[in-house]
Order: structure tokens, then C-alpha cells, then sequence
């Protein structure tokens, strides 16, 4: 027989437990082609793809997944209309509209510049007033180049137009993930680059995390995270994690 005082925290349990995501709700997860760490021409869709899905599935939720240009992929989150932004940086304002997950992955930021430039470093971001930036519509980079309101910043609404618009010259640096400038790089032409070079300006603008992220709007945003963390534990703590990272070429110390 069950004690009377406890028949409150029973019931508040199984309320709680009912609320969560299953398999029955399938999850909605929306983000951009971010080649190598995710993107619809991807091998399973990328290895944070991987990630996210095994994560959810240790858990009994089953998840889809669509990509779509970042501006669209963040607003439909936030609206509650989808249920996961996928891959996302950290920053104040969106922690207010957004609830976190644990971190997936560490990814190095950084300015990149033709090596014709003949810059390969600087010691804070005054010295790079002069220069035109390609920078990401709707991406964070880190927080003094965001708010370094005097320098020339031209967005594009994805990296592959920056990486093009670097080497046609028509902007002097571009700001991005390693990895990612890596990708784009790799797919351009030898004509296209046409023998030119490119330096990755030290230091590195910023070393950092990528989370989902779920809308405040949307009632169940912290349960579902919530569930993702359990599932995103259980990967790590099984060895399954370090596993998919290596299958599609990755190290848990990050790139």
C-alpha cells in the first residue's frame, strides 16, 4: 500500500513523464547545410545528424530532419513551429529566446584571408578596420566581432557564397569554422582559385560549442532538450559517441 504523502509526488512524476516527446510525437528538427558537421549532400546527413539522431533514439524519440537557409531554420524553431534548431553557437540573446542543450561538438572559429594579403595575424580586431569582412546572415562568431560595429561586415546567406566571394576578391576576409572554409574550399576549382592561397589569421576568433537548441514558445522546448541531454549521456558514457565520430572522420578534441 502506498503511504498517502507520496501519492502527490507519484502523480506529479507520471505528469511529468507523460509530457515527454516519444516515439508516438515524432520530433522536428530544422537546420542549414553546414558541411562537414551537417548537411542534406552529406553521407547520413552529416556526422552531428548522426549525433542528434542517435541521441534521441537512445531515448525513444524519433526525429525527421529538413534543411533550409539559418534565418528560416532559427525563426520556425523560435515560433515553435519545428521543434530543434540543430547546431547552433551560443550567445546571450538567444539563450533568452532559447533553450540549450548540453554541448555536441567544439568547433574553431576564425578570420581567413588570402595569403596574398600579406596579413597573417593580429593583435586586436582595430587592426582590421580597413578590410571588408564576408560574414554569415543570422551566425554568430564570436561576441567582440559581433559587436565590432566599426568594422565592414558584407553578409551572404550561406559560406559557400563567402569562400567565392574571398577568392574573387570581392571582399579582403571572411569569417567561418575551419572545418567548414575547409569543405568549400576543397570543392572550388583550381581555375576558380586560380593558385592562390589562404591563411587562417591567428589567434583563432573564438573555440567554441554547438548545441540545439529548442524555442521557448514551443511548451514542451525544455522537456525535449531535456530528453536529448539523457539521450546525448547515454551515447558517451556507451562509447557509441567517440564511435560515429570516427566513422565519419571526426575527434572528440574538436576541429
Amino acid at each position: 500500500m502506498i503511504s498517502s504523502c507520496f501519492r502527490p509526488l507519484i502523480s506529479l512524476f507520471i505528469l511529468t513523464v507523460a509530457s515527454f516527446p516519444s516515439m508516438s510525437e515524432t520530433i522536428k528538427i530544422v537546420t542549414a547545410d553546414w558541411a562537414p558537421y551537417y548537411g542534406s549532400e552529406l553521407k547520413d546527413d552529416g556526422v552531428i545528424t548522426v549525433v542528434t539522431k542517435a541521441a534521441f533514439s537512445k531515448v525513444g524519440i524519433n526525429a525527421t530532419f529538413r534543411f533550409v537557409p539559418w534565418k528560416r531554420a532559427m525563426q520556425e524553431v523560435e515560433e515553435g513551429k519545428s521543434d530543434v534548431l540543430m547546431g547552433a553557437y551560443y550567445s546571450k540573446d538567444r539563450a533568452s529566446r532559447f533553450a540549450y542543450s548540453q554541448p555536441i561538438y567544439e568547433i574553431k572559429v576564425s578570420i581567413i584571408a588570402l595569403r596574398s594579403l600579406g596579413i597573417t595575424s593580429f593583435e586586436n580586431l582595430e587592426d582590421l578596420k580597413k578590410y571588408k569582412f564576408g560574414v554569415g546572415r543570422g551566425w554568430v562568431n564570436s561576441e567582440a566581432f559581433d559587436k565590432a560595429t566599426f568594422l565592414n561586415k558584407e553578409e551572404a546567406s550561406n559560406q559557400i557564397l563567402n569562400v567565392r566571394k574571398l577568392f574573387k576578391r570581392r571582399v579582403d576576409m571572411i569569417v567561418m569554422a575551419q572545418g567548414v572554409f575547409r569543405t568549400e574550399y576543397a570543392k572550388l576549382s583550381q581555375s576558380y582559385i586560380n593558385g592562390e592561397d589562404y591563411v587562417f589569421l591567428t589567434p583563432a576568433l573564438d573555440e567554441k560549442f554547438i548545441y540545439n537548441l529548442s524555442g521557448y514558445k514551443n511548451p514542451k522546448s525544455n522537456e525535449i532538450i531535456y530528453k536529448f541531454n539523457q539521450g546525448l549521456e547515454k551515447l558517451k558514457e556507451s562509447g557509441e559517441y567517440e564511435k560515429i565520430l570516427s566513422k565519419y572522420g571526426f575527434s572528440s578534441q574538436g576541429s
